[in-house]
């Protein structure tokens, strides 16, 4: 095994069976996101698998809020104080930009992904398994 520190826009994948992305995809700018889903398609071995984790957009907008909130409520049931939640929120506004689920469906099969499915959903985190045909 060996550890990277790097831009993931360019990083080599050569002959993976699979590859794992939690919470990176939302922070790469929009006119990135195809080319770099792309590369890891090209990289991947037929009949390997993209597990892809990401927090959602909702709509309309007060389901969006709904699920932030209960995931607020959540981060201070963990114990969590007012201010450090709210400190999390302001660091990531306008770095993390989150899209629909559809958005990531879509953009996935356009890659050539015969398969794109949430396995795993929790407020507004998801976690998508895309195959790439045999």
């Amino acid at each position: 095994m060996q550890l990277l520190e790097a831009d993931i826009c360019d990083i080599e994948i050569t002959n993976a069976s699979l590859v794992v992305m939690n919470f990176t995809l939302q922070f790469i700018p929009l006119d990135k996101r195809q080319a770099l889903l792309e590369k890891i398609y090209a990289g991947l071995l037929p009949g390997g698998c993209l597990v892809i984790s990401e927090k959602l957009l909702f709509e309309p907008e007060s389901l969006n809020q709904l699920l932030s909130e209960l995931h607020h409520q959540f981060k201070s049931a963990q114990g969590y104080s007012d201010l450090e939640i709210s400190q999390k929120r302001d660091s990531i506004e306008n770095v993390l930009i989150p899209e629909t689920l559809d958005s990531h469906i879509n953009r996935l099969k356009a890659c050539g992904f015969e398969s794109a499915s949430p396995w795993f959903q929790c407020f507004n985190f998801a976690s998508l398994v895309a195959i790439k045909p045999v």
